[in-house]
């Protein structure tokens, strides 16, 4: 059976996902931004919750290990752009939330992403990017529900 790299959504989208790593790496340094693309999602996930999350519901929403996001936790807390508590509802549960300046120093380099965004999305019709959005959705949606009956 002969498999065609070049007509697999896997490998589109991670070579995709390559190139949006790299331009953002290449954005962040320019800015003198201290924290990797994987570090900078981590704020924008927080950010765009609104609310401080628990260490597992953050790697979900990611979906990326726990340990990985701890990992890249502990630089965000010691830079002050991150706060541990504990959970109100459950002593055990340490809580993640973005701090007032983590949320401020986030909002300066959002445009310059920004900017890679338009240039990645440079000749997409807004319906064709509203129908990938969709497919990529339901893959994820697929591939989850399968691997959590495994």
């Amino acid at each position: 059976m002969h498999f065609d790299s070049e007509s697999s959504p896997g490998f589109a989208i991670g070579r995709v996902a390559y190139l949006i790593r790299t331009g953002m790496a290449a954005v962040l340094k320019s800015a003198g931004w201290p924290f990797s693309p994987e570090e900078t999602q981590t704020l924008i996930t927080l950010s765009d919750t609104g609310k401080p999350l628990s260490m597992n519901e953050l790697a979900s929403l990611m979906i990326r290990d726990p340990t990985t996001v701890k990992r890249q936790l502990d630089r965000l807390v010691e830079q002050g752009f991150v706060e541990r508590s504990v959970s109100s509802q459950d002593a055990r549960i340490v809580m993640i939330g973005l701090t007032r300046r983590g949320e401020q120093k986030l909002q300066t380099v959002l445009p310059l992403l920004g900017d890679l965004r338009k240039t990645a999305l440079k000749g997409i019709a807004k319906s064709d990017l509203e129908a990938t959005l969709n497919v990529l959705r339901k893959m994820q949606k697929n591939l989850t529900n399968h691997l959590s009956q495994d």
